[in-house]
C-alpha cells in the first residue's frame, strides 16, 4: 500500500505540476548577470530569490521544517505511513549522515539563494538612483536570514563555543567559484548582524508578510540575540517589532484554524508564499490525511504539557491519529487551502517563518534572564491569556520553566525546538528508545558530501 502511495505522489508531481512551475528562471525575468536598472527589475529580481528558497521539496518548502523537527523530541514514529522528503526514514532515526538527500538540497538551495541575493546587493550597490535603497535592504535581509539558518542546522550553538566552525559566509564580492573557508560562529554571527543593521536602515514597512520587512527585520535581529546571549538586544529590537500594529495574536480556535489551515492571519509576520497554481505538495509536512499517512504521531509528554479543554493550540495543532486509537498526529501544518483529494493532491501551506508568539516568548525569556520577572510575567501572560490557558501563577513553577514550556508549546513542529535543545544544552530520549545527549556532536549536521568534495572544507566532528 504504501508503495502504491508514492508511485501515486510521483505520479502527480509529474503531471501536476505547471511548465511555467517547473521551468520557472531562478531570478523571475532578472537572471544574475542582468542590468537592474528598475524598480520593477529589482522587484522581480528579489522574488526570483523567494522562488529559489521554496523550489524544491528539500528546501524552503519542506525539509526546512521536517529535518530540524525530526532532530528533536516534538516527534515520535510510527511507521504508518510516509513523508514525502523522506525525513522519517532519512533523519528521523537520528543516523543521518553525509549522505542525506534532504541536506544536501537544504545547503545547495541556500547557497544559490545566497548568491542571487548577491547578484541584486552587488548592483544596487553600484547604483545611483536612492530609490533602489529598499531593495538593497531587502536582500541583504535575505542573505542574513539563508546564512543564520545555515549556521542553525551545521554548526554547534553559538552560546556553547563561539569558535566552533558555522558555515561560509558568502559575501557580492565574492567570485562564484571561490572557496570560502567556513568560518566560526562567531565571525557567522557577526556577519548576519552587519547585514541586518544595515538592512534596517535601508527597509521599509511597505512588503507585506510574503517578503521581509522593516517590522521581520527587526522580529529577527531579536530572535539571533537571543538565542545567541544578548537579550538587552533581544528585547530591544523585539519590542520595536512589536510596534508595528499590523500584527496580533490571535484569541480563538476559528483565527487560529485560520492561520494554520488556510494561511490567513495577522499573527504572521513573514512566510514563504505558496500560491495555488505552484502545484506544491507542502501541507503534506508531518501527516498525509488523504492517504491515511501518518508517519509521525507527537508524544505523550508533549501532549500532557496542554491544557486539552481550554487551550486554543491543542485541537489545532493536534488531530486525533485515525490508524491509532488515543494516539495524536501533527496537524498544524495540514493545510486545507488547496487541498484535493480527488487528485490525491494534499495541497500547498505558507511556510510560516516569523510570527507573534514567537516574540512574546522573546521578550519573556530575555526579561526573566535579566532578572526582570514582572516584565516577563506581562509577555508570558499576554500570550498565555490570548490562547485561553489563563495567567501564569508566580509559585506555580519556576517562572524560565513556564517559559520555556510555553514556547514549546507554542512553536511546536516549526523548527525551534532543534535550536532550542541546542542552546539550552540539552538532550533527550524518545519513548523508542531513540535519544541525543546534551551538546551531541549530531546537533551540528554533517556537511553535504557533495560540498565536501567539490570545496575540500572540513567536515563537522562525528561524520
Amino acid at each position: 500500500m504504501k508503495r502504491y502511495i508514492q508511485y501515486i505522489y510521483i505520479t502527480f508531481l509529474l503531471i501536476g505540476c505547471s511548465k511555467d512551475f517547473i521551468e520557472k528562471n531562478p531570478l523571475d525575468g532578472a537572471a544574475p548577470g542582468d542590468f537592474l536598472d528598475s524598480k520593477e527589475a529589482y522587484r522581480s529580481a528579489l522574488d526570483g530569490v523567494y522562488a529559489v528558497m521554496k523550489e524544491e521539496l528539500t528546501a524552503y518548502n519542506m525539509s526546512f521544517l521536517t529535518v530540524t523537527e525530526s532532530v528533536s523530541d516534538n516527534l515520535l514514529g510510527t511507521n504508518e505511513g510516509f513523508a514525502f522528503d523522506g525525513v522519517d526514514r532519512d533523519i528521523y532515526p537520528l543516523a543521518y549522515g553525509s549522505d542525506a538527500f534532504q541536506l544536501e538540497g537544504l545547503w545547495r538551495i541556500s547557497y544559490q539563494a545566497i548568491e542571487n541575493a548577491n547578484t541584486i546587493i552587488r548592483e544596487a550597490r553600484g547604483a545611483s538612483n536612492p530609490d533602489f535603497a529598499a531593495y538593497l535592504g531587502e536582500a541583504l535581509a535575505l542573505r542574513a536570514y539563508l546564512h543564520y539558518n545555515l549556521y542553525r542546522l551545521f554548526a554547534p550553538a553559538y552560546v556553547s563555543d563561539q569558535e566552533a566552525l558555522a558555515v561560509p559566509y558568502r559575501f557580492e564580492t565574492d567570485a562564484l567559484l571561490d572557496i570560502k573557508p567556513r568560518s566560526t560562529n562567531k565571525e557567522l554571527i557577526e556577519y548576519v548582524l552587519n547585514d541586518l543593521e544595515e538592512a534596517e536602515r535601508l527597509a521599509t514597512n511597505e512588503a507585506n508578510s510574503y517578503r521581509i520587512s522593516l517590522t521581520a527585520v527587526r522580529a529577527l535581529m531579536g530572535r539571533i540575540y537571543h538565542e545567541t546571549g544578548n537579550y538587552e538586544q533581544a528585547v530591544k529590537y523585539t519590542e520595536q517589532a512589536l510596534t508595528d500594529t499590523r500584527y496580533k495574536l490571535v484569541n480563538t480556535v476559528e483565527a487560529l484554524e485560520d492561520e494554520w489551515y488556510y494561511d490567513e492571519s495577522d499573527e504572521i509576520i513573514f512566510r514563504i508564499r505558496f500560491d495555488d497554481s505552484e502545484g506544491n505538495v507542502n501541507a503534506a509536512m508531518f501527516a498525509i490525511p488523504i492517504y491515511f499517512s501518518y508517519p509521525f504521531n507527537a508524544p505523550q509528554e508533549l501532549l500532557d504539557l496542554y491544557d486539552k479543554d481550554s487551550d486554543i493550540r491543542f485541537p489545532v495543532y493536534f488531530g486525533e491519529n485515525p490508524l491509532q486509537p488515543g494516539a495524536y498526529f501533527p496537524k498544524k501544518y495540514v493545510g486545507l487551502r488547496t487541498v484535493d483529494e480527488a487528485s490525491f493532491n494534499p495541497g500547498t501551506a505558507d511556510l510560516k517563518l516569523i510570527r507573534v508568539p514567537e516574540l512574546y516568548l522573546i521578550l519573556a525569556e530575555s526579561y526573566a534572564k535579566l532578572s526582570e520577572n514582572t516584565k516577563a510575567i506581562t509577555a508570558l501572560n499576554t500570550l498565555r491569556t490570548n490562547r485561553g490557558i489563563g495567567a501564569y501563577e508566580s509559585g506555580s513553577e519556576p517562572l524560565l520553566d513556564a517559559i520555556l514550556k510555553e514556547r514549546r508549546k507554542e512553536l511546536v513542529f516549526e523548527g525551534f525546538r532543534f535550536t532550542d535543545l541546542k542552546r539550552l544544552e540539552q538532550g533527550f530520549t524518545r519513548t523508542d528508545g531513540s535519544s541525543m545527549s546534551p551538546n551531541d556532536t549530531r546537533y551540528a549536521l554533517p556537511i553535504p558530501q557533495l560540498e565536501i568534495d567539490r570545496s575540500g572544507i572540513e567536515q563537522n566532528q562525528g561524520y
